[in-house]
């Protein structure tokens, strides 16, 4: 299976950790391959002190690619304002000269996910003189129009991270300073950090970002845990 998959859980107080629970048994897929991922997971601590929610954490990609972004694991939260924070854990450090790439790829990411979202449920309007005929005619003159605007949008957000200074410094991970790259466009930022023997790229609201504690954890603990709500050894 090409990707493991955790149920979204409530959001906040009992809710949130009842919400949890509930993921860890609900989770998809082939426990070995999340094995085989082994070393630590970055996440945020006790989320609930940011107000944050954990909405979704999933293994992506594949084992067997060249590219050391290609697999990583991902742990997305939700702010209870709506504001999205993602702490992705990449199976290996990137070399020094992708570090720029990875790293204004994933705010730009971060800032298309609205956009992206806008363009997958188009609105239908309603038809012009009541047939279906014109019904589709109008849906696909808006669905073009809307294609259209996304793309501009898309292009103008490329160029204003790519345009954004890339700056260094450090990141608090587990308590200790590392050295860090990061870069901020429209209040979002992403940071790569090296952590352990992988890397983190954290990315979401400037100011939450700088906020936010993050820490590491064994693979294994989450293996245990998920076992453990299971009511296996």
């Amino acid at each position: 299976m090409d990707e493991i998959e955790q149920q979204p859980g409530a959001t906040g107080g009992a809710g949130h950790d009842a919400g949890h629970n509930a993921g860890e048994r609900a989770w998809n897929g082939d426990d070995a391959r999340l094995a085989q991922f082994s070393g630590v997971l970055g996440e945020v601590h006790d989320p609930l002190t940011w107000g944050l929610d954990l909405e979704d954490q999933s293994l992506t990609g594949h084992a067997d690619s060249d590219d050391p972004t290609c697999e990583r694991f991902v742990r997305a939260y939700r702010s209870f304002t709506g504001e999205a924070l993602e702490v992705e854990t990449l199976r290996t450090r990137v070399p020094d000269d992708d570090v720029e790439d990875v790293v204004r790829a994933a705010c730009s990411g971060a800032l298309a996910a609205p956009l992206h979202a806008d363009i997958a449920a188009p609105v239908e309007p309603a038809p012009s003189d009541g047939s279906e005929d014109a019904a589709q005619d109008d849906h696909g003159e808006d669905f073009a129009d809307s294609f259209q605007d996304y793309r501009s949008a898309m292009r103008a957000l490329v160029a204003e991270v790519d345009e954004a200074p890339l700056t260094t410094g450090t990141f608090a991970v587990d308590g200790d300073d590392a050295d860090c790259v990061r870069v901020t466009a429209r209040e979002t930022t992403a940071v790569y950090v090296a952590a352990a023997d992988r890397a983190l790229v954290v990315t979401g609201p400037a100011d939450l970002v700088d906020r936010v504690e993050v820490v590491t954890r064994p693979v294994d603990a989450l293996l245990t845990g998920r076992r453990r709500a299971d009511g296996g050894a």
